[in-house]
């Protein structure tokens, strides 16, 4: 939210920002760029026309309504809550950024085609970003090369790139939902590199702070790139299963090929997937969250490293591979030491997804999504709303 302002501002939109917190923002909302080969300014500034923590004031004015800033697992909270105040006298274009977790399944379901509404994600952040204030100062590290732009069907049939491109300035290419929910993004990153770090622990004794990386990329251990590396491995089988069944999508998942199509200028050694994450400049500045505790350091499990990446996206991968028949041992291997960290069950040791919590997650099988529709690329809009009422 502390970048799109500035840069929505900037090209004349008048931008509304709903938060649970307005009186912690500042009149002037400002964010700091340090990637001058994007945009050769190093700070932007403006003056939003209305924040507010009442939907009833901006939502229904609204053309186009992004959801920004928060972990995706509270998308389903928030769709709910601009439901009853969306215009039904013109379209409104309703995105994500990004548009991982089956964004397209989560907004049907939520509001189940209320008014003319047309969906649309960045398949990644715009750019790796963070916040150096809150309310008041954003910062963007490094903005992707192109992105592409997730629409149902995949080919922007609604125009949205058009009105997008002014704002992001960037090589905006054409997706769909499901390739962004596989592509290669925060579940095939986080998880993993916490997983090599982490497994052996038990969830309570604290770590000497010197023993433990600080950046979660550039820092990436050995045991944190073997489990990413068989990761990516794991998701670009289940892609080929995909394709294997009909699937039209010809992009190759492939994590490096990805973070290269995104940083290429960025990255100063690319003989690999673990060198193209560690010497990728605008990853370096991201860090692990950790607390203090008795006797040292603990990594934050109330954190969306550990509370979204598995609900919202390893979990969803393993729906899918069990679709096509693709086995994934490191992801299951991932996700009952994740969900056991967190008091969750999601898989069980039987290999199922019926475990106790298993309806927080986004699991499209259980939404009613089979493998046909699936390599549809996603379809329509109606066939998914059929699918879920049924």
């Amino acid at each position: 939210t502390h970048c799109f302002a500035p840069l929505m501002c900037s090209v004349g939109h008048k931008v509304a920002i709903l938060t649970r917190r307005p009186e912690e923002w500042s009149d002037e909302v400002e964010v700091h760029n340090d990637d001058l080969g994007w945009l050769p300014v190093t700070k932007m500034s403006c003056k939003p026309h209305l924040i507010t923590s009442d939907p009833a004031q901006c939502i229904p004015h609204s053309d186009i309504i992004f959801i920004a800033g928060v972990p995706i697992h509270h998308n389903p909270a928030l769709l709910q809550q601009m439901k009853p105040h969306l215009p039904t006298n013109k379209k409104v274009y309703i995105g994500s950024v990004c548009a991982y977790g089956g964004f397209d399944w989560v907004a049907h379901r939520e509001l189940d085609h209320c008014c003319d509404y047309s969906l649309f994600g960045t398949q990644l952040i715009p750019w790796c970003c963070g916040t150096l204030e809150y309310g008041k100062t954003g910062l963007i590290i490094g903005a992707k090369r192109m992105l592409r732009i997730a629409t149902e069907g995949g080919d922007d049939k609604d125009g949205i790139k058009d009105l997008l491109q002014p704002i992001l300035r960037q090589n905006l290419v054409d997706t769909d939902f499901l390739a962004s929910a596989l592509w290669p993004n925060n579940p095939s990153l986080h998880p993993p590199i916490l997983y090599g770090l982490f497994k052996d622990w038990d969830g309570k004794s604290p770590f000497d702070p010197k023993d433990l990386p600080v950046a979660i990329y550039a820092e990436m251990t050995d045991a944190s790139a073997e489990a990413t590396c068989a990761l990516d491995v794991e998701l670009v089988a289940i892609t080929d299963g995909l394709k294997a069944a009909g699937w039209k999508n010809k992009d190759d998942f492939t994590f490096k090929t990805c973070v290269c199509e995104n940083y290429l200028d960025q990255i100063s050694d690319h003989t690999d997937t673990v060198t193209c994450i560690r010497t990728n400049a605008a990853f370096a500045k991201h860090k692990i969250p950790y607390q203090q505790v008795e006797g040292g350091v603990v990594p934050v499990i109330a954190h969306k490293f550990f509370e979204t990446d598995l609900p919202f996206g390893l979990v969803t991968f393993k729906d899918i591979a069990l679709m096509c028949n693709v086995e994934t041992p490191m992801i299951d291997a991932i996700i009952l030491w994740n969900q056991k960290l967190i008091e969750k069950e999601y898989l069980t040791e039987a290999g199922t997804l019926e475990g106790a919590n298993i309806d927080e997650c986004i699991v499209p099988s259980r939404m009613g999504f089979d493998l046909d529709y699936l390599t549809g690329g996603g379809a329509s809009a109606e066939p998914a709303a059929k699918k879920m009422k049924a």
